[in-house]
């Protein structure tokens, strides 16, 4: 009996150290020749920490094609758009892959190059994937940019960051289920039933945040979304702003804002909307008509802080803003936008009868956002989004200000009822 009890024993102690070492393989092989060796924003996705910690299933790769390693890497690229993120897995099935990216990305239309690498997009080029029989290589932009050069080089094995890189030691300390890189700054993501939140640094030079920061006195009620930024932002606009035959000089621009922005989305309000219908006359002619139509238009309002009488005569003399203080038509085609201000404040609204709003208060938050996503989708203010927020809830970001470089920032994301962590 004694020596039944040892040999089970020795048998689960094997057993146990062969499932540690196969994690342990699994955590090693997952930094292997998946980050581009230029890569800026780094997430990465600790999936055995997942399963462990929430016990998700159904990660085998029998009917997607590729491959789930123990983390999974989603980056940005110095030289692309800060809205451009790669991530490359390890393919499984050939087959199984393309019929998964037709079911899922609504992918239809594959070409295969010289090299026999199967290249694809989405019918609205926002997902764009690139397989062969080693490697599928993927890339979500909100911007049309060639990135064929990237998804190349990383779908051929080359220009990868070697695991011993200083970004990848730092991912390689984090335990977190989702955790971030960026130069020196660094955070990490949690889950709470519907909600994910993040916590984490960030540099704050680009903001130019300023000495006090303000929020609105006093906040409508029913509002979808509401924010505001204390900063100059001067090193993120870095070029003059140009539509059709417009020209915004950036200069002028930053010399007459102060450092101070704000944006509230509320209730539907009414406009009047000139519709084109046609009718016929006495001789049985057919003329154009134009109508007037009653719409609903969500109540968006935007407050800038500046130079008031400066940046108002600048905008009318580049005719951005027409002599009544209406945004004009031609810049913003979709909602009749007012303008009126006064001594520190200009505001920009949808809302013709909004009263003039300047007064602020103290905050510790240099930006914060608050978005309702069921109250956006109950209004139907944006349907364009619709499908993309069906699963949201609310989002709201708060950031302050450590010291001159180091911004600190939380991130809560809470999902309907029907998704849960």
């Amino acid at each position: 009996m004694k020596k039944i009890f040892i040999t089970a024993t020795g048998i689960v102690l094997l057993l146990l150290l062969a499932v540690y070492g196969l994690l342990q393989y699994r955590q090693y092989s997952s930094y292997q020749n998946r980050i581009h060796q230029h890569a800026a924003l780094i997430f990465k996705i600790n999936v055995d920490h997942l399963v462990k910690k929430r016990g998700l299933g159904n990660l085998k790769s029998d009917s997607r094609g590729f491959g789930v390693p123990a983390n999974i890497f989603v980056y940005t690229v110095s030289n692309k758009s800060a809205l451009t993120f790669f991530c490359s897995l390890p393919v499984t099935d050939t087959v199984e892959l393309k019929a998964y990216l037709k079911k899922v990305f609504k992918m239809n239309h594959f070409i295969v190059d010289a090299q026999g690498s199967v290249w694809g997009n989405s019918q609205d080029q926002s997902i764009k994937i690139a397989y062969d029989d080693k490697n599928v290589v993927l890339c979500y932009s909100l911007l049309k940019e060639n990135v064929n050069d990237i998804m190349g080089e990383l779908l051929a094995g080359k220009s990868f960051l070697a695991d011993t890189a200083d970004q990848v030691v730092r991912l390689k300390k984090e335990d977190a289920p989702i955790v971030y890189d960026f130069k020196n700054y660094s955070g990490q993501a949690s889950f709470a039933d519907h909600r994910i939140l993040l916590n984490g640094t960030f540099p704050v030079e680009d903001f130019g945040v300023t000495g006090t920061l303000n929020r609105p006195v006093a906040l409508a009620k029913g509002l979808s979304i509401n924010a505001w930024v204390n900063g100059d932002l001067s090193r993120l606009f870095t070029k003059d702003i140009r539509f059709r035959d417009y020209v915004l000089e950036r200069d002028s621009l930053l010399k007459y804002y102060k450092g101070y922005a704000a944006i509230e989305v509320g209730n539907p309000v009414n406009q009047s909307q000139s519709v084109i219908s046609y009718t016929y006359n006495d001789e049985f002619e057919k003329v154009e008509q134009v109508v007037q139509k009653k719409v609903k238009v969500p109540e968006i309002t935007l407050s800038l802080k500046g130079n008031i009488a400066s940046l108002v005569h600048y905008l009318q003399k580049k005719k951005v803003i027409a002599s009544e203080n209406q945004l004009n038509k031609e810049l913003f085609p979709l909602y009749e936008v007012y303008g009126q201000y006064d001594n520190r404040m200009l505001q920009l609204s949808t809302n013709k009868g909004r009263p003039m709003r300047s007064a602020v208060v103290t905050t510790p938050y240099f930006l914060f956002a608050e978005l309702d996503f069921d109250q956006i989708r109950k209004q139907n203010q944006f349907p364009v989004f619709n499908s993309y927020i069906k699963d949201l809830s609310s989002l709201k970001v708060k950031a302050i200000k450590q010291n001159h470089q180091v911004g600190k920032v939380e991130i809560e994301l809470k999902f309907t009822k029907e998704i849960s962590f």
